[in-house]
């Protein structure tokens, strides 16, 4: 059936390609739709690339084939026809820059993406297969085929345009009628009302059903009873497990607020904290709502957990207690997330189309979709719109927004968020905007959750830094006063008042030399970097000591920057006392604007003499420089953020919860309480609560291993990353599934994926390492390897077996050169310990949390099973006092096996058959009983064909049990009629000797 389209004399048009390239890949399939006279004719064809298509494009192209590409025509066979097909008529893709730079024709390219943002600015995403999910009523997965993604972006298109003349009561609204010149604007007004009804007809009928009223009746008071009771968990269809870990960690977390405790806890992965410290603060905050002090603030460190909670746990948990309309919550973030309306309408109406449409897109999200939360924003639009220019000039000021006074404050999006934060009993934040909490005075700081705590070190210390970059210096001042660029608070002042006694002349000039110190300044750092023959292959980062003669030009450009500063900021305060006294600038806030920023320059002065002066103790100065000398930043942090937590987040609180996975040390929890000032909480008689770590839910020891093979050579080796690649394709030609590889270093990332990603094409392993590609881990249809650096140590959720092998590259210590760590290391000193000491004592409290984080990604569920291979510095066990023996104790008593390759393997053999079979009996286990009585009814045909069939009909049962748990049914392992199991002892290696099967399998029953 041809389709049918709403535009006429268009083309309908998509290419898949080997890669995104248009320099180095080729198209590989065209496919176009022609609309022409209100007739429909199609092309499409395979082209051949003539080079190696990657395993990862066949993946994604639906139906597609390497010998079907052979086969096909070069581009230079095909242009000819193609170009006669499409004449010239405009053509329209989705991402239409991708087909225009491939293609490089003449014809007019409209894009279907830019028109989704323009038309449905509060979409989240606006790639085609979300389009094809939001709009189209038998949504469909898109195949990633040339004439079939033409066919969809056409359909998307109908339903689209309709939906949205629908809504708008079939008018343009004012804001698009203003895009004359738009390329789609002809086409908007255009289209005829009979025809956008035909296609809107079955989108917009209602079939959803009456929610159903629950009348329940339990006791709220008796919290962690709630979750013995399988009826309210499982009264809305979802499975429920009852978890005495669960239980535990939820007592401790209502026993914190009831008792005003601040308490320390570890609970571990799978335990299901979320919910352990939701239901407690929501029954807490539900029973207390009248006592004043009822609000919960929930801090996390990550955003995917916060989204988690404010769009799935906290209103599950809320419905389920039938707190709906009794408990609310919100997500707060800093002013700076959220957009400012008066500051948007102040910004000049933009004349160039392409700076108009992105003007446009933020003027509908803000002002007719009432949103402006910039992070929502996708980030491919702000691309397609060129909005990192825009997005700074229309957010909200994090100093200067007053919600009370603005003329907006009905309107706002942020103003909302406030009465949102005053009502709410419930606020998630993440750990940043707590360590900063600018709404004292809205919300007090009382009974806190912090989840993620492990994190929350690194980040007070990253709050407590105080820095000046070049590039944000300029632009500051930018912001101040540009007569160039015609912009700036003082210049539009100076403007409105036209006041002729301003010292503007000095203004400008000292600006001139501020801007040339600060040029001097990068000059110094050069001419050092230079003159010491010091590596740009990464950013440069020293500590700046004023005492060494080598850096005595830097600290001298610093001071003469501290002094020209000083000086403009002198005559820019003298505008300022005489601007305050002309009355038609009364209450203008560009007024208030410009003597903020003037107080910010002061910060700035005292910044860079703290670096010079260098008279604060226990901090570290440090200077940093772009590998490319494009910016220079100076910086000072404290080395100790004890005090300042303290008071900032602590010294006020009723109630404070620290939990996470991974919290203890070998120190238990006493390096966490030290750094974060909570013994200064116990000295002023709070209540601290130190949970002791609660005990695993899963069986770590018994279902997994870590390995250190003895393959590679060192840090230092040559050959390191040759040797990894030798090692990772060995593994994968012995195992089953997916790998996860975890690397300490992003530039052994890039060296591993340059040498490796042919040969692992040529295995028919896919190499990925895009956050949107992890999901593929779980794919069993084809073999995967994740590549990821840091980031990844955390936040990797694979249940299954479809992945059940972890590789890091190396330990992950602290670089001793870096100047935070150097400068903990040296205070360590000074206190009278040893170098290795004072290193150990600053790096193991990092590398055993890393190493525990990395180590969850690997058992999710009680059923996971699998390996964590620690490839250098983790086979020395030499010394006791080693950093390495102490991670080992920390590590739930999972089995370290240390040896060459070949042992290592038949190791991992041996244990992974053990595992599977561990599976096979838990599972046999739980369905025995109802799988027995299916086998009953079987045999009473009693028959050899029926004892055939019940053989098959019993794995064919556990097969699909498998498959709820994400296993995988191995067809080596079988169950006979008689219950009993059946392994194929030569594919899984250990040949036809029944002692040896024999004492494995009493090995395994033991267990």
């Amino acid at each position: 059936m041809k389709p049918y389209s709403l535009l006429n004399n268009v083309i309908f048009l998509d290419i898949e390609t080997t890669g995104i390239d248009p320099y180095s890949d080729r198209i590989i399939e065209i496919g176009a739709i022609k609309i022409k006279g209100g007739k429909v004719t199609e092309f499409s064809t395979l082209v051949n690339p003539k080079r190696q298509v990657p395993l990862n494009i066949l993946d994604l192209c639906k139906d597609l084939s390497l010998e079907e590409i052979k086969q096909a025509r070069p581009i230079e066979a095909i242009m000819k026809e193609f170009l006669i097909f499409i004449e010239d008529l405009p053509l329209i893709c989705h991402n239409a820059s991708f087909e225009r730079s491939f293609l490089k024709i003449s014809n007019e390219f409209l894009d279907s993406m830019e028109l989704a943002a323009i038309l449905y600015p509060e979409l989240s995403e606006f790639n085609l297969q979300y389009l094809i999910k939001k709009f189209l009523p038998n949504s469909r997965e898109e195949s990633h085929r040339g004439l079939s993604d033409s066919k969809d972006t056409l359909e998307v298109l109908n339903y689209m345009l309709s939906s949205f003349y629908i809504e708008n009561g079939y008018a343009l609204p004012m804001s698009i009628l203003e895009l004359e010149k738009w390329n789609w604007y002809k086409y908007l007004t255009s289209l005829k009302t009979e025809e956008v009804n035909y296609f809107i007809n079955d989108k917009w009928k209602n079939n959803t059903k009456p929610k159903t009223q629950l009348n329940l009746s339990f006791a709220l008071k008796d919290y962690e009873k709630l979750f013995k009771s399988q009826d309210i968990w499982q009264r809305r269809g979802s499975s429920y497990t009852e978890r005495p870990q669960q239980i535990e960690a939820s007592k401790y977390m209502r026993q914190g607020l009831q008792q005003g405790n601040i308490t320390i806890m570890e609970a571990p992965t799978g335990l299901g904290k979320s919910l352990a410290y939701i239901l407690p603060a929501s029954i807490y905050t539900y029973l207390n709502r009248d006592s004043g002090e009822d609000k919960v603030i929930i801090s996390t460190n990550t955003k995917g957990l916060q989204s988690q909670l404010v769009e799935k746990d906290i209103p599950n948990l809320l419905d389920t207690l039938n707190l709906s309309d009794e408990v609310n919550y919100t997500l707060i973030k800093g002013k700076v997330n959220y957009f400012c309306i008066d500051r948007f309408m102040e910004i000049e109406y933009p004349k160039d189309m392409d700076a108009l449409l992105g003007y446009t897109y933020i003027r509908r999200y803000i002002r007719e979709k009432g949103l402006g939360d910039i992070e929502h924003i996708n980030y491919g639009i702000k691309k397609v719109f060129n909005l990192e220019d825009l997005i700074p000039e229309s957010n909200c000021d994090s100093d200067l927004c007053d919600v009370n006074t603005c003329r907006f404050k009905e309107e706002c999006f942020y103003a909302g968020k406030v009465r949102e934060l005053k009502e709410a009993q419930l606020v998630v934040v993440n750990h940043s905007l707590l360590l900063k909490w600018p709404y004292k005075a809205i919300l007090p700081i009382k009974n806190i959750v912090i989840d993620e705590a492990h994190n929350l070190s690194k980040e007070a210390y990253d709050a407590f830094e105080n820095d000046l970059v070049s590039e944000n210096l300029i632009t500051y001042l930018d912001e101040i006063y540009n007569k160039e660029a015609k912009k700036g608070y003082l210049l539009y002042l100076l403007k409105k008042s036209n006041i002729k006694t301003l010292p503007i002349e000095d203004i400008e000039r000292n600006l001139q030399i501020c801007f040339k110190t600060i040029n001097r300044v990068g000059d110094s750092l050069e001419r050092y970097i230079r003159r010491f023959n010091i590596s740009t292959e990464y950013n440069v980062k020293e500590q700046l000591i004023i005492d060494d003669y080598q850096h005595r030009e830097i600290c001298f450009s610093l001071k003469e920057l501290r002094e020209n500063i000083n000086t403009l900021n002198l005559y820019l305060e003298k505008a300022v006392t005489v601007l305050k006294d002309i009355s038609s600038l009364e209450g203008d806030k560009r007024l208030k604007m410009l003597a903020e920023k003037i107080e910010g320059i002061n910060g700035y002065i005292s910044l860079i003499e703290d670096m010079v002066e260098q008279k604060k103790k226990d901090y570290c100065y440090y200077f940093e420089v772009d590998k490319n000398l494009r910016w220079w930043k100076i910086s000072s942090i404290p080395l100790d953020v004890s005090s300042i937590f303290y008071d900032k987040v602590l010294s006020e609180i009723k109630s404070c919860a620290f939990i996470s996975a991974t919290l203890a040390t070998d120190r238990g929890y006493g390096r966490f309480r030290n750094t974060l000032g909570i013994d200064i909480a116990k000295s002023q008689n709070k209540k601290i609560v130190e949970v002791q770590p609660i005990k695993p839910v899963f069986n770590y020891s018994k279902r997994s291993a870590i390995y250190a093979p003895d393959i590679l050579c060192g840090e230092a080796s040559e050959n390191f990353v040759n040797k990894m690649k030798e090692f990772v394709l060995a593994l994968i030609k012995e195992i089953e599934g997916n790998i996860l590889i975890l690397f300490t270093s992003k530039k052994r990332l890039n060296s591993f994926r340059k040498e490796a990603a042919g040969e692992l094409n040529a295995l028919g392993v896919r190499l990925i390492e895009s956050k949107r590609d992890i999901q593929k881990l779980k794919s069993r249809d084809h073999r995967y390897v994740f590549i990821g650096s840091k980031g990844f140590f955390e936040g990797v959720d694979i249940p299954g077996d479809a992945m059940n092998t972890v590789i890091l590259d190396k330990m992950p210590n602290i670089n001793s050169r870096e100047p935070f760590f150097k400068a903990l290391i040296e205070n360590e000193l000074s206190k009278g310990k040893s170098y290795w000491q004072a290193y150990e004592n600053i790096n193991f409290p990092i590398v055993s949390i890393d190493l525990k984080q990395i180590y969850g990604r690997l058992i999710r569920t009680e059923y996971d099973y699998g390996a964590l291979f620690i490839l250098d510095k983790f086979n020395n066990q030499e010394s006791k006092n080693t950093t390495v023996k102490k991670v080992e104790r920390l590590i739930y008593g999972v089995p370290i096996i240390r040896s060459n390759l070949t042992s290592t393997l038949k190791d991992l053999r041996i244990r992974t058959l053990r595992w599977k079979i561990m599976n096979l009996f838990k599972i046999l286990g739980e369905v025995k009983e109802e799988l027995k009585l299916e086998v009953r009814e079987l045999q009473k045909g009693n028959t050899f064909e029926s004892a055939i069939s019940i053989e098959k009909f019993i794995n064919d049962y556990l097969k699909q049990e498998y498959e709820k748990r994400k296993l995988f049914w191995d067809i080596n392992i079988k169950i006979n009629n008689a219950f009993k199991v059946e392994i194929n002892k030569e594919e899984i290696g250990l040949g036809a000797n029944k002692e040896k099967v024999s004492k494995y399998f009493k090995d395994i029953m033991r267990q």
